[in-house]
Formats: C-alpha cells, structure tokens, sequence
C-alpha cells in the first residue's frame, strides 16, 4: 500500500512540474521578447534624435524633417513604457523594421502629418 501510495504521489509531482515548464519557458520567451522590443525602440529613438541635429540646416526641407524627428523622439520616449507594451500584445516580432513601422504609425496617429506641417 505504501509503495502505490509513492508511486501515486510521485505521479502527481511530475504532472504539476511538467505543467509549469511550458510556462516558465514562455514568460522566459516574453521577457526575451520585451528587452528585443524595448532596445529597438530605443535605438528607433537614437536615430530620431541623431536626425535632430539638423535644425541648424540650410535647407527648410530638412530642418523640418529634423524637427518631425525630434518631435517623435519626444513622443517616443514619453510613451515607451505604453508602446512596447501594445507591441507586445499585436505579436509584433523584435525585428527593427517591424518596430519602426509600429512606431511611426502610432506617432502619426498620434500626432497627424497636418499638425506637424505647421510648426
């Protein structure tokens, strides 16, 4: 009797540990995911900034390219918490293209092209 109780403890114990391995395996693969997201986002926000420096341009196409730049690091950086969060719920994939596109959209939902064209 001792040993079928042994035997039916153990199987228990192996359930709920093989239970929990898919599950720590994809918060390990979320976690993965969102340091992905968050260092392209941030890099996403270097290359706006970089883009900043020429305010100082001659030409009034790229200082207002420099400005729309700055503009969306701004946005960007005040948001990021939010926006890797929404990137990670939509599935986006941790690949530079599919993070600029994601941010550029909700920048430009944000802040529509004709409000930009003002300043």
């Amino acid at each position: 009797m001792k040993a079928n109780s042994t035997t039916i403890f153990s199987i228990i114990v192996l359930t709920a540990v093989l239970c929990a391995v898919p599950v720590l395996g994809q918060d390990i693969m979320n976690m993965k995911m969102k340091a992905g997201l968050e260092v392209l986002a941030d890099r996403y926000i270097a290359v706006c900034e970089a883009k900043s420096t020429l305010l100082n341009s001659k030409s009034e196409n790229i200082r207002r390219s420099a400005t729309r730049a700055c503009v969306k690091a701004a946005y960007c950086r005040h948001h990021r918490k939010e926006l890797v969060e929404e990137m990670i719920k939509q599935n986006i994939e941790p690949k530079p293209y599919k993070v600029q596109r994601f941010l550029s959209e909700k920048f430009l939902d944000a802040v529509p092209e004709n409000n930009l064209a003002a300043r």
